[in-house]
């Protein structure tokens, strides 16, 4: 799973050491985010999940940093966040469902590279 992916407004970086970095982070952040979501910036770490895991999330981010969010606890603190997996091996893609879930707002990145 480690590589560049691109969605239709930002990007997600997954590196091998377990950490990422992302631009444009799709997520309403339940709420209490504010600024433009196009010039949200992140990074923290991640680990793909397993049946014993969440299975919310295939792939299972904990936010160490993210910009526009109103809780100080993202600030040097946490905030999880996912994404599910879809595609192929050869083909991966990476997706998340953005606000309420009835609405079906689904947000894709493509890996790149």
């Amino acid at each position: 799973m480690v590589g560049h992916y691109q969605g239709p407004v930002g990007h997600v970086t997954l590196n091998s050491d377990g950490t990422f970095t992302t631009a444009g982070w799709p997520t309403d952040l339940s709420g209490a985010a504010y600024g433009d979501p196009r010039s949200r910036a992140g990074s923290g770490t991640w680990f793909l999940t397993t049946a014993d895991d969440d299975p919310s999330f295939a792939v299972s981010m904990s936010f160490r940093k993210i910009s526009g969010y109103r809780d100080s606890d993202a600030d040097g603190g946490y905030y999880g966040d996912g994404l599910m997996i879809g595609g192929s091996r050869d083909h991966p893609r990476l997706y998340s469902f953005v606000g309420d879930p009835d609405d079906c707002k689904v947000t894709t990145f493509t890996r790149k590279g």
